[in-house]
């Protein structure tokens, strides 16, 4: 289905998200409505912004400072996510990206995930971005696995070798600070460059790995997982609370960089 707004079009996406669409080619997307992004945000989740004039610099930042606080890490407020020789973080190659959220190592847990595209890799060799909409995996999930989930907690550990690193601990199950529905806090284990492990308390540990195995396929479920396929130029704003997000492996001579800021 597709709406128009004044100037774009909107296309509905499954299982969740939305295309905001310039009808006018390289339109400012300064220009367009912080209220009304939010609003999309809130009901859609995942929200691209697809055909308007890149935004180059210093001008994303800015742009992001109108959303909210952009995070400050160690290198500034932008990421930048390319394959880049002698990674030491699986971020910065062409390798899948587990499941997690955004934020938790520092314990300031952005609201908005947002990404600029500047070049996508070629279709059909991989870099997909995933999105979970843990409200509709929780919905999928009998009475007594959400019970079981509320018991839980997990504690993660990394080593520092990039921006993040340390150790916390987060119940699986928790609430949205902004409308208190209960959302999925949940990392998956990384095996191999800087892993992170996980402690899980509220199951036996022989039931640890059909635990692990078993969240990893309602995650991916094409009920509540979107994938996104990149298109050079492609704003895609996403909420940090409800989604949980990772990445697909991709061909490594593909070009893939994108520019991230999280929003607190």
């Amino acid at each position: 289905m597709k709406e128009m707004l004044a100037g774009e079009t909107l296309e509905h996406l499954k299982p969740f998200g939305i295309v905001v669409k310039s009808r006018r080619q390289a339109a400012d997307i300064e220009a367009f409505s912080i209220p009304l992004l939010k609003t999309l945000i809130d009901e859609h989740r995942v929200v691209i912004l697809r055909g308007f004039a890149p935004l180059a610099g210093s001008a994303l930042p800015e742009f992001c400072r109108r959303l909210g606080e952009p995070l400050e890490w160690e290198f500034g407020t932008v990421n930048e996510l390319s394959v880049k020789p002698l990674a030491g973080n699986y971020l910065y190659t062409s390798r899948a990206v587990p499941f997690h959220w955004d934020g938790a190592f520092v314990g300031r847990i952005p609201r908005y995930i947002f990404f600029h595209c500047d070049a996508a890799p070629p279709r059909a060799s991989g870099g997909e971005t995933l999105f979970c909409d843990t409200l509709r995996l929780l919905a999928r999930a009998t009475p007594a696995e959400r019970e079981l989930w509320r018991r839980m907690a997990i504690t993660y550990t990394t080593e520092k070798i990039v921006h993040y690193g340390g150790t916390f601990t987060s119940p699986l199950i928790t609430r949205h600070p902004d409308t208190g529905e209960e959302v999925l806090r949940f990392a998956e284990p990384v095996e191999d460059l800087n892993p992170v492990r996980l402690k899980i308390e509220g199951i036996p540990e022989s039931a640890q790995k059909d635990f692990l195995d078993d969240m990893h396929l309602r995650l991916n479920d094409e009920s509540a997982c979107y994938a996104h396929e990149w298109a050079e130029g492609d704003v895609l704003i996403a909420d940090n609370h409800r989604l949980l997000h990772g990445r697909r492996a991709f061909t490594e001579s593909a070009a893939r960089r994108i520019r991230r800021v999280n929003i607190l």
